[in-house]
């Protein structure tokens, strides 16, 4: 048995795994999930941990949950991939080897969607730290504060209502998106 056939355990069927919450051009594929889940650990410069690997998949539908959380699990248990003390995933030499062998089956969108996702995920918790996001729910409503740091030094403070929780996370994580061109174009108007 090859490498790349120790990787995704022999699975050929072309759709083998749940559709719920699966979007268009998504897998629905074992193999091609843990193909994805070791293309991700391997390509993405930060630690990869399990809760990482799922909100990867589910950010842009690229599998069901379930079938994610399957495929990871079987990788692991077979020893296809490490899992440290902190959770950490990483690739042991024989599953690095079938990942070259079998990247390609996965198609560029995805992996490039894969990739992106993970990066956005790894900006969004720099930029977490970068800032303190401090809630005060009201009566009515919620005032949510941001005050953007760096380092010991403030840079701005803005606080923002929202008129419900839907608000509350809509305008957090529209935030956390660009929390520097904000501060950039907040500090632009008002020094033209």
């Amino acid at each position: 048995m090859s490498d790349s056939d120790e990787l995704i355990n022999g699975y050929s069927e072309k759709y083998d795994t749940f559709s719920e919450g699966v979007e268009t051009g998504g897998l629905r594929n074992t193999a091609q999930i843990k193909t994805l889940i070791c293309y991700i650990i391997n390509k993405v410069n930060s630690p990869v941990t399990r809760e990482k690997i799922g909100e990867i998949f589910q950010i842009h539908g690229l599998a069901n949950y379930f079938a994610v959380s399957e495929a990871l699990e079987n990788l692991i248990s077979s020893g296809k991939i490490r899992c440290d003390s902190d959770g950490v995933l990483s690739l042991t030499p024989e599953s690095l080897t079938a990942l070259f062998e079998l990247e390609k089956e996965i198609p560029k969108s995805v992996r490039e969607k894969a990739i992106g996702d993970a990066v956005m995920l790894e900006t969004m918790e720099r930029r977490m730290a970068e800032t303190k996001i401090e809630t005060e729910y009201l009566e009515k409503g919620a005032n949510i504060t941001f005050t953007l740091m760096n380092g010991e030094e403030i840079l701005m403070k803005l606080t923002v209502y929202a008129a419900d929780e839907n608000q509350v996370d809509s305008i957090k994580n529209n935030y956390l998106k660009d929390p520097a061109g904000l501060y950039a174009g907040i500090v632009s108007k008002l020094f033209v």
